[in-house]
């Protein structure tokens, strides 16, 4: 990728609102609108940061979006549903004037994220079609954090999954209690509604823990009528990745804004 340039900082939501950084798109979609993207970093709900954030950001404004980078509140201190609710305040930020970011009237919004962040992307996806808005382009979920069970092949496989691991204590700071662990915003992989969800976009990395329910997610939006593609790439370096981040762009861009023209 050529010199990258600095992202531009502000904050979404109500006051004070969260801190944020906003990363110009580098290449246009095949769409010829624009894609404005909400990425939320990685880190097992109790680490991540917007520093952290920005190597996956860069990725994505490279495959063609608009992002914006959010600093939500991390646990133990703030547990289930703190991240999630101010993330919808951000999400909702956005959709009142996608194109005071974009430059573009014809722009369509899309939730992302990664691991803990993928977690946050496929809740907020739920809690947008539950309150009819905001209306969302498309779902980018990377190696989601969807199940606390942590009992696929794919998480024994990777020696993960017992009490001590980095993914079974992010569970525990997140959810504070095994009651919320039911609750479809806490674990989407338990809902049981996927129906009339935007489209998605699955991707996992070889030999990845989190692979199987990343999978299984993909399986069950498209067992309930979705569209939803899951793939596992050989890395997330940009030569295996940004061809499928910009189709997927371009495409559900391109759906969004013919189902819903400016």
């Amino acid at each position: 990728m050529d010199k990258l340039a600095t992202p531009t900082s502000l904050c979404l939501g109500p006051a004070p609102g969260l801190a944020a950084e906003v990363y110009a798109a580098r290449q246009p979609l095949d769409a010829g609108g624009r894609a404005l993207l909400l990425w939320l970093h990685d880190g097992g709900f109790t680490g991540g940061s917007l520093a952290s954030a920005r190597a996956r950001a860069e990725l994505l404004a490279a495959a063609g979006a608009d992002v914006v980078a959010i600093d939500y509140p991390l646990a133990p201190a703030h547990p289930f549903p703190a991240a999630l609710a101010a993330a919808f305040e951000a999400l909702r930020a956005l959709a009142a004037k996608p194109a005071r970011l974009t430059g573009n009237a014809r722009t369509a919004l899309f939730v992302a994220g990664e691991e803990a962040g993928g977690n946050l992307a496929a809740a907020l996806a739920l809690m947008a079609r539950d309150q009819q808005a905001p209306a969302l382009a498309g779902q980018l979920l990377i190696s989601p954090m969807l199940d606390p069970a942590l009992g696929s092949p794919s998480m024994r496989d990777g020696e993960c999954g017992g009490c001590e691991c980095a993914y079974a204590r992010g569970w525990q700071a997140y959810l504070g209690g095994s009651t919320r662990a039911d609750h479809p915003y806490a674990a989407p992989l338990n809902a049981t509604r996927l129906a009339g969800l935007p489209p998605a976009l699955v991707l996992g990395v070889a030999g990845h823990p989190l692979n199987d329910e990343a999978r299984r997610y993909a399986a069950a939006l498209r067992a309930n009528g979705g569209c939803a593609k899951d793939l596992a790439l050989p890395s997330l370096a940009p030569g295996h990745a940004l061809a499928p981040l910009h189709d997927f762009l371009s495409q559900a861009t391109r759906r969004a804004l013919a189902a819903h023209p400016a």
